[in-house]
């Protein structure tokens, strides 16, 4: 665990603008329904778990912080077990969907995870990730000792085919409008929108992936 990963650390986290809408994106792309099963990989504070389970029948967490657990048990109240996102304690196709916000740049082997998440989704189930761009014009923001892998959008969809996935979407979030605090505050404002601007939508800080397990 980061040592800079302390209960303020989560909490502050999950306030900030571009937290919210990563969380909103997410359970838009999960193609999320009343009868789903889904799967947090990495459920950190609790905040994106505790969102998903208001909207399906079943929602289950794993991560390997013990704060990160207790947080989710005594704020969230979700269902949140200690476990290895490369060796998940499920049975094979458990799920019908999973999630991850910033995890994947944490693992040393990601496709081997990835194909431990396809072995615990149905055959249709939908994969849904977030994780830091690696091609964005200001590195600067990405610095953490804990990160292991920072993708491209053609590198994380060659991860994802190598584990088996077919990605159906690949974009980004919070285009790069210049470099500090304004560019970024502007980055986020207008988010929303340039999702949906072809110019806009490749350039963002955050990567937005949706991978289904083939049939």
């Amino acid at each position: 665990m980061n040592p800079d990963y302390d209960e303020s650390y989560y909490r502050n986290r999950e306030a900030w603008p571009d937290f919210r809408l990563e969380v909103r994106t997410l359970l838009e792309m999960g193609r999320l329904s009343p009868e789903s099963r889904v799967l947090e990989l990495g459920c950190g504070g609790g905040e994106l778990l505790r969102q998903v389970g208001a909207r399906v029948r079943l929602a289950v967490g794993v991560d390997i912080s013990p704060l990160g657990l207790r947080l989710v048990h005594r704020e969230a109240r979700a269902l949140a077990l200690a476990a290895r996102v490369e060796a998940l304690p499920f049975r094979s196709r458990s799920f019908d969907a999973a999630v991850a916000q910033h995890l994947v740049e944490h693992l040393p082997a990601p496709v081997e995870a990835m194909v431990e998440w396809r072995r615990v989704l149905r055959p249709g189930g939908i994969l849904a990730l977030i994780t830091p761009n690696a091609a964005y014009p200001d590195p600067d923001i990405f610095h953490d000792p804990t990160h292991v892998h920072l993708f491209t959008p053609n590198s994380l969809r060659s991860t994802l085919e190598a584990a088996g996935f077919r990605v159906i979407h690949l974009s980004t979030l919070f285009p790069y409008l210049g470099r500090g605090r304004l560019g970024r505050a502007a980055g986020i404002r207008i988010a929303p929108l340039a999702r949906h601007l072809p110019g806009l939508s490749r350039s963002g800080r955050s990567l937005v992936a949706t991978a289904v397990v083939p049939h």
